[in-house]
């Protein structure tokens, strides 16, 4: 009898893991599917509760080592967000509101992570949460490059720069390039230390890095491009750096070689392929001049200024900079924000006399300067800055997928908050499930090679 009730117990155990996975990855799947709001909420309440129970207090008792710095940074961060919207806003129940559905949620996601990286044990093949993510975002991918594929069956041309699975060329963009730095770790550790951060073979991983790249560019983000070419630069030189101990340095220049050449050649297709390049320059100088036109503010009732060929500004990059021009400046005039929110910056413009008709700045840190204040972006970056420093220090010191992994994905979300809004909503959300997994995940790991390399 005590022999099946233990069989019983395993047997919960095993389904809930399985639960808690199925759950987990389904979050991240329909995270970017536009109008599914109710759904993510279902899927994290459920993947938490199902995580929540799988994890024992020996599961906690063996973490040796905890992330500290990045921990207190984002508790730091967390307490200013609500002490501003009581005591400096004065919309304290919008702010409140926004901190609820919008900050909050994502420290639910951060949550998630550190639960899941507690279930997810390594194995020397791999870490199977992180070939789960790999493999959903796949997914994702080749549902969208299959519904442009439709598309020229159907009209003759194939679609590029809308994506109807996410509803946006931001939206896709931001994952394709989570895909893609998960992929590049895992390819970089097979060539130069032999072992993989995915369990999937080589050729898996290669067919998923021509998948993230094709969506990437039908999607056709400028902003999602430049982050591409930024993670392949860097692990490029990467390789040249770290990959000669153990390729060589005819190998190593071999491969770095036919990866210059792949980026040179992807980066001019989308060159072409958006004629909005050919006229960035001259508009990204109109854009800062904010006194000198009205339409940045109300660009439904003013016309967009012109370039010297008497053609209209590009409207995007034209918006974006200006402002981005515009969110600086004001900060001087509220330093300390107008409280956390979304449509901070468009709050801030009509408090300073603008008629503004806009919605958010397209900046993440100018929409945080502009609801937090200076304080926020401060503590942002300080934040930023100690994840950065503890994945480089566990990447160089104990050869961590994790630790690089970390690297990529926070330069990369910090860097893309310069001109895109990607600190809210569901993109918010990931971000922090992500980095919520790798901190926790990568301080237990490294804190174990610690002891076992002193007690060798």
């Amino acid at each position: 009898m005590e022999t099946h009730l233990v069989t019983w117990g395993r047997m919960n155990k095993f389904n809930r893991l399985t639960l808690a996975y199925a759950a987990t990855l389904g979050l991240v799947f329909i995270w970017s599917i536009p109008g599914t709001i109710a759904l993510r909420t279902l899927l994290l309440v459920a993947a938490l509760t199902l995580a929540a129970c799988c994890t024992t207090h020996k599961d906690w008792a063996t973490q040796r080592r905890w992330p500290l710095f990045p921990l207190l940074a984002l508790a730091l961060l967390t307490a200013w967000l609500f002490f501003q919207a009581v005591f400096v806003s004065a919309e304290t129940a919008w702010a409140l509101g926004e901190l609820r559905g919008q900050w909050l949620t994502a420290l639910a996601a951060f949550g998630l992570g550190v639960l899941m990286s507690k279930l997810d044990k390594p194995q020397a093949s791999g870490y199977s949460l992180w070939t789960g993510i790999a493999l959903v975002l796949s997914v994702q991918a080749a549902i969208a490059i299959s519904q442009s594929v439709w598309h020229w069956f159907m009209h003759g041309r194939l679609l590029y720069g809308v994506v109807p699975l996410t509803g946006g060329r931001l939206e896709m963009s931001y994952i394709m390039n989570i895909l893609l730095a998960l992929l590049t770790v895992d390819l970089f550790f097979r060539a130069t230390e032999h072992r993989a951060l995915l369990r999937i073979p080589v050729s898996a991983s290669l067919t998923c890095a021509a998948l993230g790249l094709t969506a990437n560019f039908l999607a056709g983000s400028r902003n999602g491009i430049l982050g591409t070419l930024f993670l392949a630069l860097t692990m490029t030189c990467l390789f040249l750096i770290d990959g000669r101990r153990k390729l060589g340095n005819s190998k190593t220049i071999l491969i770095a070689t036919a990866l210059a050449v792949g980026i040179g050649l992807f980066a001019l297709a989308s060159y072409q392929a958006d004629s909005r390049w050919k006229t960035f320059s001259e508009t990204a100088e109109i854009a800062m001049d904010i006194d000198g036109n009205e339409a940045w503010f109300d660009p439904d009732n003013h016309p967009l200024p012109l370039l010297s060929n008497g053609e209209p500004v590009e409207e995007s990059a034209y918006l974006r900079i200006a402002w981005l021009s515009a969110g600086i400046r004001l900060a001087k005039d509220i330093p300390y924000g107008v409280g956390y929110g979304r449509n901070a910056f468009v709050r801030v413009l009509l408090r300073q006399g603008y008629p503004a008709k806009i919605g958010h700045s397209h900046s993440g840190f100018i929409d945080l300067l502009s609801g937090a204040g200076i304080p926020a972006v401060a503590l942002w970056l300080i934040f930023a800055a100690a994840m950065l420093v503890t994945g480089w220090r566990s990447f160089t010191r104990f050869r961590s997928p994790l630790g690089l992994l970390l690297i990529l994905l926070v330069s990369g979300h910090t860097g893309r908050m310069l001109i895109e809004s990607v600190n809210r909503d569901h993109m918010l959300q990931i971000f922090f499930f992500l980095i919520g997994a790798l901190l926790i995940a990568d301080a237990s790991r490294t804190a174990a090679k610690a002891s076992s390399t002193e007690i060798s």
